[in-house]
């Protein structure tokens, strides 16, 4: 359980650096010019990703979605959140309550 922990936070995180290698890929494979997002190329890598660490676990013989998918979470989205937390920032004005 705590191996798909690590291996999704692992492939969260490396999603935004493979992003490029993988639309460099799709765009050599696929010789047609189709207007897609930035974002759907994130999406896609990092599904791309979760699907090779699926199937590595699955050769290991355990494969726990919830914590393969709350670290991919926390890998993609773990440096805002650390960096929501500490930054202190106090706000000026009046509060809106």
């Amino acid at each position: 359980m705590f191996l798909s922990f690590l291996l999704g936070l692992a492939a969260g995180y490396v999603a935004p650096i493979a992003e490029p290698h993988v639309k460099k890929a799709v765009e050599d494979v696929f010789d047609v010019d189709i207007a897609v997002e930035h974002s759907q190329y994130d999406m896609l890598t990092l599904l791309l990703l979760l699907g090779l660490v699926a199937l590595v676990l699955g050769f290991l013989g355990t494969v726990w979605a919830l914590p393969l998918l709350v670290g991919a979470f926390l890998g993609v989205f773990g440096k805002q959140f650390y960096a929501a937390l500490t930054n202190k920032t106090i706000r000026t004005g009046e509060r809106r309550d």
